[in-house]
């Protein structure tokens, strides 16, 4: 085996376990908490861009919320790219081609709980031991004393939402545009 294969082996296994060690807001201690602070059961359409250093990627998401649950699937240019069901415990994977880039399917649904959760749920609501601090209008969540998430909304000219999320591990920021289906 030649010494650049090698190092090639070695640097997909530090990014594997780089990425498999991520750290979400409401999944780790999953105790049907991001179900709790989802509000009421409803349908929203929402626009999803997602950076992760030079690679982007833009697509539509139905998301789906019930007091059982929260289904998103993914598409872009009619082509579904991932469809996650979370009950609470377990994310189900469906069908879809995935996304370009590596961004584990935990991380997508937390951004998602994080994205529609009201501010008053996020402060209530989250892990013991995570904390929410607001500087301006932006929250930013720490747990275990290390900032993990810095979440913004804001209310658009024509009444939907956009929601900011950017992450510090793995590094990758979320913009949502969030519409509810009437």
């Amino acid at each position: 085996m030649s010494n650049s294969l090698i190092i090639r082996l070695l640097g997909m296994l530090i990014i594997t376990l780089a990425l498999s060690s991520c750290s979400t807001v409401f999944l780790n201690d999953s105790d049907g908490t991001s179900l709790n602070a989802l509000g009421e059961p409803r349908v929203l359409e929402m626009q999803m861009h997602l950076t992760r250093g030079s690679d982007s990627s833009t697509m539509d998401l139905v998301v789906e919320v019930r007091k059982q649950g929260l289904t998103v699937i993914g598409s872009s240019f009619g082509i579904r790219i991932f469809t996650l069901s979370y009950n609470g415990n377990l994310i189900a994977e469906g069908t879809g081609t995935g996304l370009p880039f590596y961004v584990p399917n935990k991380l997508i649904v937390d951004d998602v709980i994080l994205a529609l959760s009201s501010r008053s749920a996020l402060e209530g609501k989250l892990p013991k031991n995570c904390k929410l601090v607001r500087v301006g209008e932006v929250g930013k969540i720490y747990c275990d004393e290390r900032l993990l998430v810095n979440v913004e909304h804001q209310k658009t000219a024509d009444k939907n939402e956009l929601v900011l999320v950017e992450r510090f591990q793995p590094e990758y920021k979320v913009n949502f545009v969030i519409s509810e289906v009437k």
